[in-house]
Parts: structure tokens; sequence; C-alpha cells
């Protein structure tokens, strides 16, 4: 008995652990790179404990950043899309489901959203502890619905060891 009732307990604790839970105001502002193409460039972009470029991304943490953006367009769903550029090799960098649904992770907002409107979205990127330390160029592009991208940065980080 209880059992369940611990469960019933931790349940809601981690139901709240969201966006809006997470103090990314005191994150350092870093410089990145427009995304090539069209695509839009965020207002701004923050990096946990990231002082200067590249950011250090400790193996075995997750990577947390928050983009400030403006939406393109009304859209009902956003997605993370992120591409990965280590050892001159380019590849897709697949989130899992839950954290590159980027709806969940907006600051004090949720989808749909309307053209026009200020957003902050928090990332957490997981760097699990079996990769290699080498200088990785990371770009993240957030797309809506019909793969328009409300917002796209390249940013140079290297993973360390923890």
């Amino acid at each position: 008995m209880f059992k369940y009732l611990l469960l019933a307990a931790l349940i809601p604790a981690v139901m709240l652990q969201n966006a809006d839970n997470v103090d990314h105001e005191s994150w350092p502002q870093v410089a990145i790179r427009p995304c090539a193409g069209v695509r839009p460039p965020p207002r701004g972009v923050r990096i946990e404990d990231c002082v200067e470029l590249p950011c250090l991304l400790p193996r075995g943490r997750d990577a947390n950043m928050a983009m400030d953006f403006t939406a393109i367009q009304d859209a009902t769903n956003l997605n993370t899309v992120v591409t990965a550029t280590a050892l001159g090799i380019t590849a897709p960098y697949e989130l899992p489901a839950e954290r590159a649904a980027a709806c969940n992770w907006l600051v004090q907002s949720r989808c749909p959203i309307s053209a026009g409107e200020d957003l902050t979205y928090h990332l957490s990127m997981p760097v699990t502890a079996i990769y290699p330390l080498v200088s990785v160029t990371i770009e993240i592009d957030v797309v809506d619905q019909s793969q328009q991208s409300h917002g796209c940065f390249v940013v140079d980080t290297r993973v360390v060891a923890n």
C-alpha cells in the first residue's frame, strides 16, 4: 500500500518538471550563427554554464538551452530538428520524442501559437557518457507542422569529460 501512496505523490512532482520551472534567465547569452537558407535566427540564445565558445558539454549530463524567438506564422505544433557535425560528418541528432515536442517546452506558453507571438523555448539535450571528446557544431531548428522554421541557429560546442 505504501508503494502506491509514494507513487501517487511522485507523479505530480514529475509532471510539474517543465520549462516553466527552469531558471533560464540566469544563463549566459551566447554568440550564435544563423542557419543556412531563409530560416529566421532567434532573438537570443542562452546556454547553461556557457561563458565562452565553444560551449563545453559534459558527458553524462543534459545540455540546457533557452531560445527566444518570434513566431513566423500561426502554428498548432512545433518540433525540434537537431543536426550535429563532428569530425567532418554531419548527421541528424535524434532527440527523445518528449524532448523534440517543442510545444511541451515553451516557457509560460503552449501551442497553438500565433504569428508575431514572442516565445521562449527550453531545450534539454542529453549528452550521453559514450560520446567521444570532440568538437561538435550543433544546428537547432524549431519547425511547425508545415516544416516552416520559426527559429534556427548554429553553435560551436565541445564534448568534455564530466
